[in-house]
């Protein structure tokens, strides 16, 4: 498998872009397929602990040490390890080809932190819905669907994403400064409504890229305020 996947990725790009588009279609369906049999592995090391016994602090550290992912990265792969081996019916249409990956994970991040229960009751609603929408409205149903079933849940995701806030800033060459941020889901949408709004190119032939165009918004921002 390794040999097959450097070959290809070594092999030069056909110059014919339909071609392109075609061999990515499989190229994709291929990658999910590895996904989520990728999933099966590292759930069973985590369920053992065999990430600790070889050194790593946890299997998400495991995870970003020998497979060079980022936190964010890791943590998707550990939650669908996870929450897959509870979702038998996602996992069989993961498997077959059923389901894309994005779709997968919008489920299993769902589910995360429901009792066996509620995600028996969960899972066929998703899977229902699953059929004929987007990774992006499972995800928004997989959260209204949290909320019914477990409101104490939701009100501690809540506090768990804001005590996740963070800002961290450090100087850059010239006087300038660069950094991560964290913003909470409320913050978070409020920033995202203002890139949306300004952001935007603003006539025909604006060249800027998204990042550059992202940063003009919100420099705006600050001269305003």
């Amino acid at each position: 498998m390794r040999e097959s996947a450097q070959a290809l990725a070594l092999a030069p790009v056909p110059d014919d872009a339909d071609i392109c588009l075609a061999e990515a279609e499989e190229l994709l369906f291929a990658r999910d397929r590895i996904t989520c049999a990728l999933a099966d592995r590292v759930g069973r090391v985590h369920r053992a602990g065999q990430a600790k016994r070889h050194g790593h602090a946890s299997t998400r550290s495991w995870l970003r040490t020998t497979g060079g992912m980022t936190v964010a990265g890791a943590g998707r792969l550990l939650t669908l390890a996870v929450e897959l081996a509870r979702l038998p019916l996602v996992r069989e249409k993961f498997a077959a080809g059923e389901l894309a990956a994005g779709v997968a994970e919008a489920i299993c991040t769902a589910i995360s932190g429901l009792s066996d229960e509620q995600v028996a009751l969960a899972e066929p609603i998703l899977l229902e819905l699953a059929a004929r929408a987007g990774a992006a409205e499972v995800a928004k149903a997989g959260r209204y669907l949290r909320a019914i079933l477990d409101p104490d849940g939701e009100d501690r995701d809540e506090r768990a994403d804001y005590a996740r806030r963070f800002l961290r800033v450090r100087p850059g060459k010239g006087g300038g400064l660069e950094g991560e941020f964290y913003l909470p889901r409320e913050h978070a949408a409020r920033l995202q409504a203002l890139l949306d709004a300004y952001a935007r190119p603003r006539a025909e032939g604006d060249d800027r890229p998204l990042r550059v165009r992202q940063a003009d918004a919100f420099m705006a921002l600050l001269e305003e305020k």
